[in-house]
């Protein structure tokens, strides 16, 4: 039982410390590789995909072709099965432009929220809800939540021993 409260414990703590607190508005680096965004295919030709998903670094980049793309989603919720299972949900829709929420999972989990326009995307905010290194830490962190617990169970029976001792006496 004390291990599980403590590592419980160290595992909130490896959550809440390895979690970005708020979400950003710094669409550079790192996170213009993480931004990611669901176009729809305008030509179904191309392997029979309907949707990509591409990243904010690619879009700037320049060396992507546009013409069979929108960024402008048909359905209200699109689930993409890319190997990983994404999904971008419209928020609000504006007839011209869409404001859509999409949702990454794989060694990140994280949302990044976009007024998608035809021929373009302007980035709005992004988040990381969980990672791979908490994964990895939380691994790390069992054996000093063992180690920990094993101390203060001793801790424990030692005080209840002695306070039985004391009462006997």
């Amino acid at each position: 039982m004390t291990f599980t409260v403590i590592y419980g414990l160290c595992l909130i703590a490896i959550y809440i410390a390895g979690t970005p607190p708020k979400q950003t508005k710094d669409f550079t680096g790192r996170t213009a590789w993480e931004f990611t965004v669901a176009a729809f295919t305008t030509d179904n030709s191309i392997d029979g995909v309907t949707y990509r998903v591409l990243n904010l670094e690619y879009l700037n980049s320049r060396e992507l072709d546009l013409t069979d793309l929108t960024f402008l989603l048909p359905e209200r919720e699109v689930f993409i099965n890319v190997g990983d299972l994404h999904n971008a949900e419209i928020l609000e829709d504006h007839g011209e432009w869409q404001l859509v929420a999409f949702y990454y999972s794989n060694t990140r989990t994280s949302t990044s929220i976009y007024r998608a326009y035809q021929d373009r995307i302007e980035p709005v905010s992004y988040k990381i809800t969980s990672h791979v290194g908490q994964v990895i830490g939380a691994f790390y962190l069992f054996i000093p939540a063992l180690l920990l617990s094993i101390i203060v169970t001793a801790i424990i029976n030692w005080r209840a021993r002695r306070a039985i001792k004391t009462e006997d006496d």
